[in-house]
């Protein structure tokens, strides 16, 4: 393998790990269910809230499935987009970690975490 196609492969590599490493999130209104996917839509995260237990099985069945269907979106329009910027991004571009999708998103079910206060005493 020549050079040029070694450095190509190579390039292809890391924009697929980088991609690997996406993920989207959705979260229902009440928080009660949180579904964390990748760009294959593959679930890598679910939390039902002991509050979500209660409720009727076909109700949680929907949340869960909303939830799922919004987050696997979320991480596929991010691997898109992601891929995209990648493409033709110079070689330093590459070597730096895939942004986290969460910091991204801003749909008004997202919840973002409470900001950490670092505070300094002597």
């Amino acid at each position: 393998m020549s050079d040029d196609a070694q450095q190509k492969a190579e390039r292809n590599a890391r924009r697929l790990q980088a991609i690997a490493q996406v993920r989207g999130r959705a979260q229902s209104a009440a928080g009660t269910v949180t579904v964390e996917a990748d760009v294959n839509g593959t679930i890598t995260e679910l939390r039902i809230s002991p509050a979500a237990m209660s409720a009727e099985p076909d109700r949680l069945a929907k949340a869960i499935a909303q939830c799922h269907e919004t987050a696997r979106q979320r991480a596929q329009d991010e691997g898109v987009r992601l891929y995209t910027e990648l493409l033709d991004a110079p070689e330093t571009a590459l070597r730096q970690p895939a942004p986290d999708p969460r910091d991204t998103l801003d749909s008004p079910g997202w919840e973002e975490p409470t900001p950490l206060r670092i505070t300094h005493s002597v």
